[in-house]
């Protein structure tokens, strides 16, 4: 059970994609919020893979997304987390 700081934040990110209705900047800047917001919270990279695109129903598919923009948005989600997490 995510802690209720934890919650805020999927919340936040759910509703700033939604908002994006598919436009890539905007999921952009909300995946690159949802990571810096969890990395300040402490949050493991597990962890925000984990509510991200691990648990089901997934904060993409939360948000009404399915099929390939689920995969297209993994996939940026995967290169923002190397950027922030590996120095990429």
């Amino acid at each position: 059970m995510p802690s209720a700081a934890t919650t805020r934040l999927i919340d936040d990110t759910i509703s700033r994609l939604r908002a994006a209705a598919g436009d890539q900047e905007g999921i952009e800047s909300a995946l690159r919020r949802y990571i810096d917001q969890g990395d300040r919270m402490k949050m493991s990279p597990m962890e925000l893979w984990d509510y991200f695109a691990i648990s089901s129903p997934s904060i993409p598919e939360k948000a009404g997304y399915c099929g390939y923009d689920v995969e297209r948005m993994n996939a940026l989600f995967e290169r923002l987390m190397v950027e922030k997490f590996r120095g990429g």
